[in-house]
């Protein structure tokens, strides 16, 4: 066999060159009290054990662990994120769903509806951010809701324009550089978001084969963050903060609730027909009959509510932009309208096994991650499960930034930290 010796060569002085370039990154001696907060979207606390993401696990075994992170009602991207930068729940900062009318602003909020995710008058409370910014002390986001947009007349200092497909490994590099900046210009919090968990749970199911591949792709972007700390020799100095906003229910639509065979779809001037939690904007004078017809026939899988009638445990119902019915169907089933319905039994789709969430927040399908790692955490201690509006106090702690007001207390969850 004929050695090609050019490309041994080559190959040995890359392999040099590379080793050197990681021995030669400079440790970072000057790190003030630094809080990342990475949010792996649809991460269901049970995965750690059913698909063994190893970096997970050992930062899991290292500092705290929640037995699960109990989110905000509803369940729902959005609105817990915000709840977890504001410590506010949804019916107080005003991201009540990922899908929303405001008659006061005249818009139709959703996630891509770019003119609006934008808009400040969406976003009420003070996030984390904004109290590290309104305190001198910088803030970076790669991806996070609320980030794009001035709250308090405040931005991160640096931010990015969400871009659904970009790498996370381009997410994870771009952080590492911002710590590497000068310490007058390095952030002190810092926020990330990786979709690929949820969008595999979505469209396989919480069980399959995608969603294990998603939990240890998305693992192997948390080792190389770590990796790209241990270079800087921060890994044990940084505040590292998993969370995720909510789990993942398996359903078919075969079981679903075909809602417009209760009532007449044209009484109502708004429907946002979203599979886990419907909100309907009766016409004028139709509300009742709505209500009645749906409640009439509704069965046992699934509850209507009018605004501010929720059970006292949800802590949701009250704000102005919630609509004035709500169909919410227990997991295991979804809502659709006939439409929809009719196109899936014609595609064969019916049986098709996907994920859903924005159910009950008690129930253990919805449970979240709370992993927390670092200088300022405990060691190999497991907690008993907490709200979410928990983690702004623990973060303005750690940072040393005085809260602003929030729903959390940060005596519920002072013995997580050292």
């Amino acid at each position: 066999m004929k050695v090609n010796l050019a490309r041994i060569v080559f190959l040995f002085l890359l392999v040099c060159f590379v080793l050197r370039s990681a021995a030669a990154q400079p440790a970072i001696r000057d790190l003030e009290p630094t809080v990342i907060l990475l949010s792996l979207d649809g991460f269901h606390p049970d995965y750690l054990n059913e698909y063994q993401p190893p970096t997970l696990n050992r930062l899991a075994r290292k500092g705290v662990r929640a037995e699960w992170l109990i989110p905000a009602f509803p369940s729902k991207t959005f609105p817990n994120h915000y709840t977890v930068a504001t410590g506010l729940y949804p019916d107080r900062h005003g991201i009540i769903e990922n899908n929303m009318y405001d008659r006061e602003i005249g818009a139709v909020f959703g996630l891509s509806v770019r003119e609006q995710v934008e808009n400040p008058r969406w976003w009420g409370g003070e996030p984390i951010w904004v109290t590290a910014e309104r305190q001198n002390k910088r803030a970076a986001a790669f991806f996070f809701p609320g980030t794009e947009t001035l709250i308090n007349n405040t931005r991160p200092t640096y931010w990015k324009t969400y871009q659904h497909d970009l790498p996370n490994e381009q997410r994870v590099d771009a952080v590492l550089g911002w710590l590497d900046l000068p310490k007058a210009q390095r952030p002190r919090v810092v926020t990330m978001y990786f979709s690929d968990v949820d969008d595999a749970g979505h469209a396989a199911s919480p069980r399959s084969e995608a969603t294990r591949a998603a939990v240890l792709k998305v693992d192997a972007n948390i080792k190389r963050l770590m990796d790209g700390l241990k270079r800087r020799k921060i890994e044990r100095k940084v505040n590292l903060i998993v969370v995720s906003d909510h789990g993942m229910a398996p359903y078919r639509l075969r079981d679903a609730i075909v809602l417009d065979d209760f009532f007449a779809a044209d009484d109502a001037e708004r429907i946002f027909w979203v599979g886990e939690f419907t909100q309907i904007f009766p016409k004028a004078g139709k509300e009742e009959e709505i209500y009645r017809r749906i409640k009439a026939k509704l069965p046992a899988t699934a509850d209507i509510y009018r605004r501010g009638e929720f059970p006292a445990r949800y802590k949701f119902g009250s704000n102005s932009r919630i609509a004035p019915l709500v169909v919410v169907p227990k997991p295991g089933t979804v809502i659709t309208n006939r439409k929809r319905f009719n196109e899936a039994q014609q595609k064969g789709t019916l049986d098709v096994v996907r994920g859903g969430h924005g159910y009950d927040n008690a129930d253990p399908t919805m449970r979240a991650l709370f992993i927390a790692h670092g200088k300022a955490f405990k060691k190999n201690l497991v907690v008993k499960p907490f709200e979410n509006v928990e983690i702004y106090n623990l973060m303005t702690r750690i940072l040393g930034l005085s809260p602003a007001p929030n729903d959390g207390d940060l005596s519920r969850v002072r013995h997580l930290l050292k």
